[in-house]
Order: C-alpha cells, then sequence, then structure tokens
C-alpha cells in the first residue's frame, strides 16, 4: 500500500491529555484548530502560528462547537441540547433540544454544510440504546430526523461541493454514504465502508478531502484510513495510541491533517501521547467548516 497522500511525518503538537478528544474544527481567520474533550467538559484551541494553547471549562459533555455567521460566538453540540456559546465569557443561552423525549441523549458528532445547515448526531450516552439518530439543524432552529435509530453515531462528513454526505454508525462498524440535494434533503442511503477485523477498532470522526476522499479514524484501530471515492484504502497513518477519534484539515493552506485521540480508561505509561492532539502533513487539501447560518 503506497501512502501517496502524506507528504511530512506525525508529529503531537499538544500532549493535552484528552479523556476524550473530538470535533476538531480549524477556523480559518484565527489560523486555530479548536477541539473538545467531551468526558472532561473542555475546549481547547490550537493556534498554529503561534503555538499558543488556550483551554476552557465547559457546563457539560459538549461534543463539537461551530463558529456563526453572525459572528457572535458559537453553536455549540451538548448533552442537553444546542446552545449559544460565547467563550470568552462563558455565557451559553440554549437554542433547541431534537430529542427532550431522551434523556440520557447526548450530541455526539456534526457538521455544517455550505448553506449553513448542521447535520448532527444524537448518541445514547450509556451506549447501549439505539434511540439516537441523525438530524438536520436549518437556520430557523427547525429540525428534522434524517437516518437512525443508532447507539453511536458518528461522522458525519459532506464533500465540498455539497453533493454526498457521510455518516458513520460506529457500533455497526460501518459507514453510511448518502446523495445530498440543494433543498437540503438526502437520500439512497447505501454502504459505503464498512470494519471486518477485531484489530480495525470501530470508526469514529471522518473528514472529506478536496479529491472526495474520506479520512476515518479508528477507535480502537490505532490509525486513520484515506479512503477512495469507491471505498477502498488507499492509504493510512499509524498512530501511537489506540483510541484515534477523529480528524480535519487546517494550516495555512488547508493540507494539513489534525487528528484528535482518547485516552479513556488507558494505561498512560503505556501510552503517554493518549489523548493528545497530532497532525501529518499531506499531498493534499480539505476544507474549513462552513458557518452556522442561524
Amino acid at each position: 500500500m503506497v501512502n501517496f497522500e502524506i507528504a511530512g511525518k506525525l508529529e503531537c503538537v499538544w500532549k493535552v491529555g484528552a479523556i476524550c478528544g473530538e470535533g476538531p474544527i480549524w477556523i480559518e481567520s484565527e489560523q486555530s484548530l479548536y477541539f473538545v474533550d467531551i468526558d472532561g467538559k473542555k475546549l481547547h484551541c490550537y493556534q498554529e502560528n503561534t503555538g499558543i494553547k488556550r483551554s476552557w471549562e465547559l457546563s457539560e459533555k459538549t461534543g463539537w462547537i461551530i463558529p456563526r455567521r453572525n459572528n457572535d460566538g458559537f453553536v455549540a453540540g451538548c448533552q442537553s441540547g444546542l446552545y449559544s456559546l460565547d467563550i470568552s465569557s462563558g455565557e451559553r443561552e440554549l437554542l433547541m433540544i431534537p430529542d427532550p423525549e431522551e434523556t440520557e441523549n447526548r450530541f455526539n458528532d456534526g457538521k455544517c454544510d455550505k448553506n449553513g445547515i448542521i447535520w448532527a448526531g444524537r448518541s445514547h450516552d450509556p451506549e447501549t440504546k439505539s434511540t439516537g439518530y441523525l438530524y438536520r439543524i436549518d437556520t430557523d432552529l427547525s429540525c428534522s430526523r434524517w437516518d437512525g435509530p443508532y447507539i453511536c453515531p458518528n461522522g458525519p462528513a459532506i464533500t465540498k461541493d455539497d453533493t454526498i454526505l457521510y455518516h458513520v454508525d460506529t457500533f455497526e462498524r460501518c459507514i453510511w454514504v448518502f446523495d445530498k440535494y440543494p433543498d437540503g434533503s438526502i437520500t439512497n442511503r447505501r454502504k459505503f465502508f464498512q470494519l471486518e477485523k477485531k484489530e480495525d477498532g470501530f470508526p469514529d470522526g471522518i473528514t472529506v478531502d478536496n479529491d472526495n476522499r474520506v479520512w476515518l479514524a479508528h477507535w480502537g484501530g490505532s490509525r486513520i484510513s484515506c479512503l477512495s471515492p469507491s471505498g477502498e484504502i488507499i492509504g493510512k497513518v499509524e498512530m501511537p495510541v489506540p483510541q484515534v477519534t477523529s480528524c480535519s484539515f487546517g494550516g495555512t493552506d488547508l493540507s494539513t491533517l489534525y487528528i484528535t485521540t482518547a485516552s479513556r480508561n488507558l494505561d498512560l505509561e503505556e501510552f503517554p501521547q493518549a489523548g493528545s492532539l497530532f497532525r501529518v502533513d499531506t499531498k493534499t487539501t480539505g476544507y474549513a467548516s462552513p458557518y452556522f447560518g442561524g
């Protein structure tokens, strides 16, 4: 296997010790990578050009943050619902709850499409019941279900041209793919990729590059896989830690792949870099997340 997408060596840029690092998102205006620690209830920011590292305490488990188009801070997918979040003051305001009847669910992973609409999964936090769904949150804060049920939905990821949406079913160990339309609908659900071997671990977060290749984090599999648009493994990034959670492109030309990891229930003497933020230069590019339009 030729890793033609990889141009540099893997680097640990922040030994932050996240219990469950997740939700990496590149903010171009700040040249910074933001990510959360779900279990540790923290938000972290790494500024690439200065190396400055900042962290904030969060009120509850939070799966992701996405900036708002009106420049009014962020929206955050939390355990109890969707919130507006001002990280400077720590102030937040509840905007909506997709599933108020499911008290054990929380937002796990989410992305924004080019129309400013959020696609996000709700996960059963004890991870024993299929009560989670993939939701679409429109700019007027209306919400609709589009796929499920799941125990732990993950991903999702959307191609730059906004025509394909990928969604991860972690416990079924597969990635689904949908056709995506300008009216905000998705159809033609079909299997894109299936993990078969125990050593592969479980599929976790994903991102898509500008060549429509899918980059998959393997929880328990110690690697990132690069998949062709047809779902074939064409490259990989071997990781020094088992719990690889997600990835996102960043850097000045968006060719650097940032990778989040977890340290949940691991022996830190055996895996001293577990929970760290990593990066590797690639020969491809991604695109920065669109902002939420609400």
